[in-house]
C-alpha cells in the first residue's frame, strides 16, 4: 500500500505517543504551520527536515527497486545503524561490499 509522506508523518507522532499540539514546539515550528502540513499542506523540504528531527527520524530517498527490502529490514527485529548500514541486511546494497543503490561507492 503506497503512503503519503504526509500520513506518514503522522503516523510516526502517534506511534511516539505525541499529540498533534505537542509537534509544534518539537519541529520548531508554529501551531498554524504544523497544523497545516497534517491536514495536507505542501511543506518546504527544510520544514520536512524540522519534523523528522522533532519526530526523532531522518528523511531518506530509497530507490523503488529496494524499497521491499528496506521495508523487511525496517520490519524485522535487526535495526540498521547509522555506523554500518550493511551490517544487517547486505541484499540492500546488492552482493558486492561497495556497491550502493545509486552505482556509487560509498
Amino acid at each position: 500500500m503506497k503512503t503519503t509522506l504526509l500520513h506518514q508523518i503522522r503516523e510516526r507522532r502517534e506511534a511516539l505517543g505525541l499529540q498533534i499540539q505537542e509537534m509544534p514546539l518539537r519541529a520548531g515550528l508554529t501551531r498554524q504551520q504544523y497544523g497545516k502540513i497534517e491536514a495536507g499542506g505542501n511543506p518546504r523540504l527544510n520544514t520536512l527536515d524540522q519534523i523528522a528531527e522533532g519526530l526523532d527520524a531522518v528523511l531518506v530517498l530509497v530507490p523503488k527497486d529496494k524499497l521491499e527490502a528496506v521495508q523487511r529490514a525496517l520490519g524485522g527485529e535487526s535495526q540498521i545503524t547509522e555506523a554500518n548500514p550493511r551490517s544487517v541486511q547486505p541484499e540492500l546494497f546488492g552482493s558486492n561490499e561497495s556497491d550502493n543503490p545509486w552505482g556509487e561507492t560509498l
